[in-house]
């Protein structure tokens, strides 16, 4: 007797060895038998016609980011995400200090859900008994932030270097979140206030998560287009602290800084969300873009060749983070230090300012300086307006027009355009299509085939259309506007369904069995994660059941929040979170601990 049979079915184990038929038995949180089971449950599961592979695990995520609010992480259980890597990007959400900054949010930014201190210390590891007590519907692997430890260490104090006592502490912090179980150590050199650090620093703090057998995950510095600036206040995506003439490479520069810190520190290496290392900003044929694309695999094999033990992961998605936007608030929301004083108008007060050519002025003179980043630095860049797309606006003939090809056809400067079509609606809304901190989309196929790649969705968890908001108020949380109004992004609801149904199914990228096998147990041998990404007796029964005729991303980027197709059942830890296209409401995810019995 058993507790779940998952009979006939297409076994794709997560092994990359080649798909066959038979059952699966569970008892409890573990697979017990595979083959061709005679016994009973008490629960079975007919896999006719359909495929059961391991749940995926999510290298690079943001999921301790929401968790705490939405503990059932319906996106993520949705597309079949069991097990989840948090506290990337530098952004783990402890330790707080009770003085310490705000640590902050990069391209996943909900307001007020961060940490900004606390009253009292909270160390890594009562961060994740916190997590535990509330529970959570995927399993949780945590790594330590540096942006989050030096923020505890130097507060507000952080555009400068730090000094040799201050290296001394952060060590401890790393140390503490080691011991406490983190599988590694993550930077996100972009942000603030880890920018403002040397290379050195990052090498001292790696050497201790190595110590302790981790991994050095990295947003690596520079991974956008740069405009090179002194001025301390000016840090952010698309900031260049350094000598004006490497700003041009310096996405290159901190892939040789990541590779530096794996050689020095002796830890494996994984580049958070792999960029094409070569730009190509002016409009240019797609051979060009394939081979941008090998040329930044080559460097990857090279580092490899040295010694260095690097990997990757890409976001399999035509807009990387990117989402539909209002173009105000690429103004009045900027995160941008030279821009926050346009944070004091409201949408319908900024849209009348713009009437004014003085005030309208004000923000060009920021775009001749180099400070005027709305996704894209407009004094870096050249070709900044050709990434940008309107979707819609109160006057049609703009629809689905870009940017670069509406100035040229109504003879405008482009940003007096985008000012003007403000004016006309200011609820017209755009999408950032085109970055080079993205991978083409078209070339997604040459990353994904690496033997060192791997697929991510870099998202936090999020609500869903039917998500019930009166729970927000259970857990005594103060939830911002814009977190439940948000203009979500589709793959972060179906991104896997998108790999498996696009780019195997349809495009036949890659096969079946390894498709499925760089999305489980290669993160999971890559991260250390014991007993999990692959279907055999003794592991634990992380679990997905799909329809591989069916399976398919149907949001799209006018209407996001859609649960995939093909998704019958996910089962984490044994049990059912999700079938017929809903949540069971089960909280069976696990916080798995770094050389802990339960990984």
């Amino acid at each position: 007797m058993f507790d779940i049979i998952i009979k006939n079915t297409n076994i794709v184990d997560g092994s990359g060895d080649p798909a066959y038929l038979g059952d699966i038995a569970i008892n409890g949180s573990k697979i017990i038998e595979i083959g061709e089971i005679k016994g009973s449950a008490e629960i079975m599961i007919d896999g006719t016609n359909l495929t059961t592979c391991p749940g995926f695990i999510d290298p690079h995520s943001h999921p301790d980011m929401t968790f705490s609010i939405l503990p059932l992480c319906h996106n993520y259980v949705m597309q079949g995400i069991t097990t989840a890597i948090g506290g990337n990007c530098g952004l783990s959400q402890a330790p707080i200090k009770a003085t310490s900054a705000k640590p902050k949010e990069g391209n996943i930014s909900f307001e007020g859900l961060q940490p900004t201190g606390s009253k009292k210390d909270i160390s890594f590891g009562k961060w994740l008994k916190k997590v535990e007590r509330r529970g959570i519907s995927i399993n949780y692997v945590p790594l330590v932030g540096h942006n989050t430890i030096r923020s505890a260490v130097m507060g507000e104090d952080f555009k400068r270097l730090a000094t040799p006592e201050e290296i001394e502490a952060m060590k401890e912090l790393v140390d503490e979140g080691m011991k406490s179980g983190a599988f590694g150590f993550s930077t996100g050199l972009d942000y603030d206030p880890s920018e403002y650090c040397n290379t050195e620093e990052v090498i001292e703090l790696a050497k201790v998560a190595k110590k302790h057998g981790g991994i050095y995950t990295s947003h690596i510095r520079h991974c956008a287009s740069q405009w090179a600036t002194n001025d301390p206040d000016l840090y952010g995506p698309g900031v260049f602290h350094g000598e004006i003439e490497e700003a041009w490479v310096g996405k290159y520069q901190g892939l040789m800084e990541a590779f530096k810190v794996g050689k020095k520190a002796n830890i494996p290496v994984q580049i958070s969300h792999f960029h094409t290392m070569y730009l190509v900003q002016q409009p240019h044929p797609e051979f060009l873009d394939e081979a941008t694309a090998k040329a930044s695999l080559w460097l990857i094999d090279n580092a490899n060749k040295e010694g260095i033990d690097v990997t990757f992961d890409i976001i399999v998605s035509d807009t990387s983070v990117y989402r539909r936007n209002p173009i105000v608030n690429a103004f009045i929301l900027s995160g941008q230090q030279k821009l926050r004083w346009l944070r004091e108008f409201s949408k319908q007060e900024f849209t009348e300012k713009l009437k004014n050519q003085v005030f309208r002025g004000k923000i060009k003179k920021l775009q001749r300086e180099g400070y005027l980043n709305i996704g894209s630095n407009t004094k870096s860049d050249p070709y900044w307006m050709n990434r940008f797309k309107i979707l819609t606006c109160k006057n049609g003939t703009y629809d689905d027009k870009i940017i670069g090809d509406l100035a040229i056809q109504l003879n405008k400067e482009p940003l007096d355009l985008i000012f003007d079509i403000i004016i006309e609606d200011p609820d017209v809304d755009w999408l950032h299509f085109d970055d080079d901190r993205a991978v083409n989309y078209n070339t997604l196929p040459i990353y994904l085939n690496h033997p060192r790649c791997m697929p991510c969705t870099d998202m936090a968890v999020l609500p869903t259309l039917d998500f019930p908001i009166e729970n927000l108020k259970k857990v005594g949380t103060e939830i911002p506007e814009e977190f439940l109004n948000y203009v979500y992004i589709p793959h972060a609801y179906g991104m896997y369904a998108n790999y498996i149904g696009r780019f195997v199914r349809d495009k036949g990228a890659l096969t079946l069995e390894n498709a499925i096998r760089k999305a489980t147990s290669f993160v999971a041998e890559r991260f250390g994660i014991k007993k999990r990404g692959v279907l055999k007796p003794n592991y634990y029964a992380d679990i997905l059941v799909f329809d591989y005729e069916k399976i398919k991303m149907t949001g799209d980027i006018m209407n996001s929040r859609q649960a995939p197709n093909g998704i019958e059942y996910v089962l984490v830890n044994g049990q059912i979170s999700y079938k017929d296209k809903q949540h069971t409401g089960i909280k069976a995810g696990e916080v798995l601990k770094h050389n802990s019995d339960f990984k």
